[in-house]
């Protein structure tokens, strides 16, 4: 490179970063009061509360109720409180159930046997907790990776 260029280029690209940063967008300004926020897009309608209505197909309408109403099976975790005959397990978790209204509760077939397991817990942790609090009652009771029922959102979610 000549060495007059490269002088040139020395002085030249300081002025034009100090140009650049003085008007261009998306660099650093700092607070003035009472300025515009730089990302805050100004409307004509600002401050004027509004209504949305969204207008759909009576088929997407239909699809949505049909999703809703369907079972979608999550990767989880369960707590397996029985393994043996049918009477027993039926039994088991008819007891588990009055004890445990809120946690609920499947039999399954897995030949020759009859498996209870319990919970629907999305994580490792919610299972080991709902283990140490079953292992009194059900001392043989292990966790099991299992596919869950994702519980219901309360009313206003």
């Amino acid at each position: 490179m000549h060495p007059s260029l490269l002088l040139i280029a020395i002085v030249a690209l300081p002025i034009s970063a100090m140009a650049q940063s003085e008007s261009g967008p998306g660099y650093f300004r700092p607070y003035q009061e009472g300025a515009t926020a730089v990302d805050t897009p100004v409307t004509a309608h600002q401050g004027i509360e509004g209504m949305v209505v969204v207008k759909a197909d009576p088929k997407v309408e239909r699809l949505m109720e049909q999703f809703a109403a369907q079972k979608h099976p999550q990767p989880g975790y369960r707590v397996q409180v029985f393994l043996g005959d049918r009477k027993t397990a039926e039994e088991t978790k008819r007891l588990f159930l009055q004890k445990n209204p809120d946690t609920p509760a499947y039999l399954s077939w897995l030949a020759p046997n009859w498996r209870l397991r319990v919970g629907d817990l999305r994580t490792r942790l919610e299972a080991e907790r709902l283990l140490r609090d079953l292992r009194a009652a059900y001392p043989g009771s292990y966790i099991v990776p299992d596919e869950i029922e994702m519980p219901a959102l309360p009313p206003g979610h």
